[in-house]
């Protein structure tokens, strides 16, 4: 069976990351290069934005490297987006077997598209809610304390609505607690998000800037009910027909 989840959430993975690439092109990439248009590098001073096509943040340095735009820009692209749908999928897969095994989920196409949505409330809705997704050229609080504060706000927002969909009674206010805790200090930036000079172009990177909150929360929305369904759909393969111990397949048993 693990060999067998290895493999699915490989080809899942994949599947996911074609997608999330297919859809980050039609919505979200035209976003980015029309802001960096616009973005001012100031001498000695270093750019830190985030994406959000995944919830990863990118530096800018001009020493360092980074993929030429194009045909280049686009293969990282989705070479990163299939690594993260991979991973996310083996997360999923592993979980739902467990769950699916002790009783606790029905492999159903509907729980499928409910775990999907409580893995975007997760990853994306809470840390949004802190930090929203951001453009090139915005400014932002220092790179570590925001990477720490989106990681812990996943992992406390995953264990909260894990508690309030799975248990009863009075133990579900304990997910409460999680869900609220890491707004308690959320790390921003003091002044203004857009330090452009020309007042005009603030305007159209405040415009881009709501534009790509929407293209990113639907893009990830997408790519979460995708997650959860497929990984649905391939337990239910699993479960229905498992596959044969390793010593019956070496004995060429049916």
């Amino acid at each position: 069976m693990f060999r067998s989840l290895v493999l699915s959430a490989c080809l899942v993975g994949i599947a996911l990351g074609l997608a999330m690439t297919a859809m980050q092109s039609v919505g979200v990439t035209p976003i980015l290069l029309a802001a960096e248009q616009y973005e001012v590098s100031d001498a000695g001073t270093d750019m830190a934005h985030d994406h959000a096509s995944g919830g990863h943040d990118h530096h800018h340095d001009e020493q360092a490297w980074a993929p030429a735009d194009g045909g280049e820009r686009f293969f990282y692209t989705m070479m990163s987006n299939i690594g993260a749908g991979i991973g996310f999928a083996a997360i999923l897969l592993v979980l739902m077997n467990h769950l699916h095994a002790r009783g606790r989920l029905v492999l159903m196409p509907v729980t499928g598209l409910v775990v999907g949505v409580l893995c975007y409330l997760a990853v994306f809705v809470a840390p949004s809610l802190g930090l929203p997704p951001e453009i090139p050229g915005a400014s932002a609080a220092a790179l570590e304390s925001r990477q720490w504060w989106w990681f812990t706000t996943v992992v406390m927002a995953a264990a909260g609505l894990g508690i309030l969909s799975l248990t009863t009674g009075w133990k579900r206010l304990l997910g409460l607690p999680l869900l609220l805790v890491p707004y308690s200090w959320v790390p921003t930036h003091e002044g203004a998000m857009f330090t452009h000079p020309d007042p005009q172009v603030v305007q159209i990177l405040s415009e881009l800037h709501r534009e790509f909150i929407w293209a990113a929360g639907i893009t990830n929305l997408l790519f979460w009910l995708l997650a959860g369904l497929l990984c649905v759909l391939v337990l239910q393969r699993l479960t229905t027909n498992p596959p044969a111990p390793d010593h019956q397949r070496q004995a060429g048993c049916p």
